[in-house]
């Protein structure tokens, strides 16, 4: 009688109701049955979490903090919060050379999971398995002479096309979800890689010294890293200009191994909805930690 019952319930609400058990069970520290999640369940015998970060800084998301010198971030209190829910303390890695090679060492086992505003690339599908937390919009800082040569003002429907299969000169992370897009998204471009961010940022401001022209016309990423630079420097709208493209979208993720994924997904997806409330668009990661965001001061 009671199979007979259940069996009439629909689908939506029987996953409804395996929800509402996961959101009950992410009230108290958790504890799983080894027979029915053996990845969880070796975690919390393990005693500690093992988390993969970018090795590089990118505030506010995860970096050391130069006051405390101790790991900082939204990204980095997020996987400490996770560690807190399944009761057991947190190791974090930052020895992996690359953001791709963080996604394939998660992808290994070496760590239980990868973080740090991982972007999801279809090749990174065949190493590690993503669940979404983040949304943010592709953006560009570009040099205002390069977009005003284009000779199609920015509110014009026919500047994303032209700017699309113009020869632009882009600057960014090499070995990286933005190169890849990079290339994608412009196919015309000359893509300039650099090893980390802050170097990218620098060559937006360097000059050729046998053309004295600047030797990129734009850098991109994301919205949270494109909008900040002018944010923190106000004088800088006079030569470059943020262009952020709505329809580009960068489902920032993190990553599992395919047993973490059979694992653990459920679980993660209820944890992020309670701890992180939604998946997050990069305006409410600005508004959030807009006091990060301020202008310098001398």
């Amino acid at each position: 009688m009671l199979f007979r019952m259940l069996a009439r319930i629909s689908g939506t609400l029987w996953r409804l109701l395996i929800g509402i058990s996961l959101v009950l069970a992410l009230s108290f520290p958790f504890k799983a049955d080894a027979a029915e999640n053996s990845f969880i369940n070796a975690i919390q015998d393990r005693g500690f979490l093992r988390v993969g970060l970018p090795p590089y800084n990118t505030p506010p998301a995860y970096y050391i903090d130069p006051k405390t010198k101790e790991l900082s971030g939204y990204d980095v209190e997020l996987a400490r919060s996770l560690a807190n829910k399944l009761g057991v303390e947190i190791e974090f890695d930052r020895t992996s050379k690359s953001f791709n090679s963080l996604v394939q060492r998660v992808g290994a086992n070496d760590f239980d999971i990868a973080i740090g505003k991982l972007g999801l690339t279809y090749n990174r599908l065949f190493d590690a398995f993503p669940v979404q937390y983040l949304s943010f919009r592709h953006a560009l800082l570009a040099n205002r002479k390069f977009v005003s040569n284009l000779n199609v003002d920015p509110d014009d429907p026919e500047f994303a096309s032209v700017l699309k299969n113009s020869s632009i000169r882009i600057a960014s992370i090499s070995n990286s979800t933005w190169e890849t897009e990079a290339k994608d998204r412009f196919p015309n471009c000359e893509f300039i890689g650099y090893p980390n961010w802050p170097e990218v940022k620098d060559a937006l401001f360097k000059v050729d010294p046998k053309s004295k022209k600047p030797i990129v016309d734009a850098i991109y990423r994301d919205a949270t890293e494109i909008k900040p630079i002018v944010y923190k420097n106000p004088d800088l709208s006079l030569d470059y200009v943020p262009i952020l493209f709505d329809d580009i979208i960068d489902r920032k993720s993190i990553y599992l191994s395919e047993k973490g994924y059979v694992g653990f997904t459920d679980f993660l997806n209820v944890f992020i909805r309670r701890e992180w409330g939604e998946v997050k668009s990069d305006q409410q990661i600005l508004d959030e930690y807009q006091s990060y965001y301020q202008p310098s001061v001398d």
